[in-house]
C-alpha cells in the first residue's frame, strides 16, 4: 500500500503548464473533430452532360419532321402524307469485328483553393488558351464553376495546364468516355438506305421518260396515219362507203388525238411526283450528312465541368495529415510536454 502511494506521488509534477493542459484540449478536440461524425463533405458544383451529335444531350437518331414523297409513278398530285426519314435506332450490339473508336470525352474536375475567384479566372484563360468555349461560367468567394469545351485534338496539353494549377492533394478529376460508333453504324446504314432510294427514284424517271416517248411516238405515228388515209378518202368521189370509211376513221383519229392529251397530262403529274421523290431524295441525303458531320464535330469535342471551393486552413490540415495523426500529434505533445513540467517543477 505505501509502495503505490509513493508511486502516486512521485508521478504528477508540482505544477501543469498551460502548454501541456492547451495540448491535452487539442488533442481531444480534434479527435471528435476528425471522427466520422464531425466529417464534412465537399458538395460537388455542376457535373458533364453528355451531348447529341450536334452539341445538346446525347439521343439516339430518331425520325425527323419532312414528310416522305410519293414513290408512285401513277397520275395525281404530289402525296402529302406525313411520313419520315426511316432513320433506325443505333444497334447496341455492334460486332466485335468493328474496332473503331468514336469516344466522346466528358472531363470533370474539382479543386480547392485560398483564392477562389482568382483560381476561376486561371481556368478560363487556360481554356480560351487551347481554342476552348467557355459555356457557363459562376464565381463567388466561396464557389466556382466553369463548363467548357475544347477541341480533342489539344485535350493532353491542355489537361495537363489545368491541373498544374493546383496541387495534386487539393485537385480530384472524374474523366469518362463513350464510344459513339453504334451511333456511327445507324448514320452509316441510313447513308447506304438514302444512296439507294435516290438512285431509284432516278431510275424511276428515266422509265417515265422513256415509256412517255414511246407512247407519244406510237400515238403519233397512228395519228399521223389516220390524217394521211382521211386526206387521201375525202380526195375521193364521195360514196355511202368512203363516208363511212371517213366517219369510222375520223371518230378513231379523235379517240387517238384524247389519248394522246391525257398522257402528256399524265406525263406531267408523274414527272412533277418523280421531281418530288427526287428533291426528297437529296434532302434526305444531305441530313444524314450533315448528321454525320455533327456526330464527328462531337467527338472531336472535349466537355466538363470545373468546380472550384474555398479551402480552409484546417482542411489543408487534415490533407496533410489524414486520420488522426492530427490528434495523435497533439496527444504526443502534451505527453512531452508533461514529461517537461515533471522534470521543471518536480513531483509531489
Amino acid at each position: 500500500m505505501n509502495d503505490n502511494q509513493t508511486i502516486t506521488q512521485h508521478f504528477w509534477p508540482r505544477h501543469i503548464s498551460w502548454l501541456t493542459i492547451v495540448f491535452a484540449l487539442l488533442a481531444v478536440i480534434t479527435f471528435f473533430a476528425v471522427s466520422p461524425q464531425g466529417v464534412q463533405y465537399v458538395t460537388r458544383m455542376g457535373s458533364g452532360v453528355m451531348e447529341n451529335f450536334g452539341g445538346g444531350n446525347i439521343v439516339p437518331p430518331t425520325t425527323v419532321g419532312v414528310p416522305m414523297m410519293d414513290t408512285g409513278i401513277s397520275g395525281g398530285s404530289v402525296s402529302s402524307k406525313a411520313d419520315y426519314y426511316p432513320y433506325p435506332y443505333p444497334n447496341p450490339s455492334v460486332p466485335i469485328t468493328d474496332t473503331r473508336e468514336f469516344l466522346k470525352i466528358y472531363y470533370n474536375a474539382q479543386m480547392r483553393t485560398r483564392d477562389v475567384q482568382g483560381l476561376t479566372r486561371r481556368v478560363e484563360t487556360v481554356v480560351r488558351g487551347y481554342s476552348g468555349r467557355i459555356d457557363q461560367e459562376s464565381s463567388s468567394p466561396q464557389y466556382g464553376s466553369i463548363s467548357f469545351a475544347v477541341p480533342q485534338s489539344k485535350y493532353d496539353s491542355f489537361r495537363a495546364e489545368l491541373e498544374s494549377l493546383v496541387g495534386s492533394r487539393f485537385l480530384t478529376t472524374n474523366v469518362s468516355s463513350q464510344n459513339l460508333l453504334s451511333q456511327k453504324i445507324s448514320i452509316e446504314e441510313q447513308q447506304k438506305q438514302a444512296d439507294a432510294a435516290l438512285l431509284n427514284y432516278k431510275a424511276v424517271r428515266q422509265e417515265i421518260i422513256k415509256t412517255h416517248t414511246t407512247a407519244v411516238q406510237s400515238l403519233q405515228s397512228i395519228i399521223d396515219s389516220d390524217t394521211q388515209q382521211l386526206a387521201t378518202l375525202r380526195a375521193q368521189t364521195s360514196t355511202p362507203e368512203i363516208q363511212a370509211q371517213i366517219q369510222r376513221l375520223s371518230d378513231e383519229l379523235s379517240s387517238f388525238k384524247q389519248q394522246l392529251i391525257n398522257e402528256n397530262a399524265s406525263y406531267v403529274v408523274q414527272l412533277r411526283n418523280a421531281d418530288a421523290n427526287i428533291k426528297y431524295g437529296q434532302d434526305w441525303q444531305k441530313a444524314v450528312q450533315t448528321q454525320d458531320k455533327a456526330l464527328l464535330d462531337n467527338v472531336a469535342t472535349v466537355t466538363g465541368t470545373i468546380s472550384i471551393q474555398w479551402i480552409s486552413l484546417w482542411d489543408i490540415t487534415r490533407l496533410y495529415l489524414p486520420g488522426y495523426w492530427i490528434p495523435i500529434i497533439f496527444a504526443i505533445l502534451a505527453v512531452l510536454s508533461f514529461l517537461s513540467d515533471r522534470r521543471r517543477f518536480g513531483t509531489i
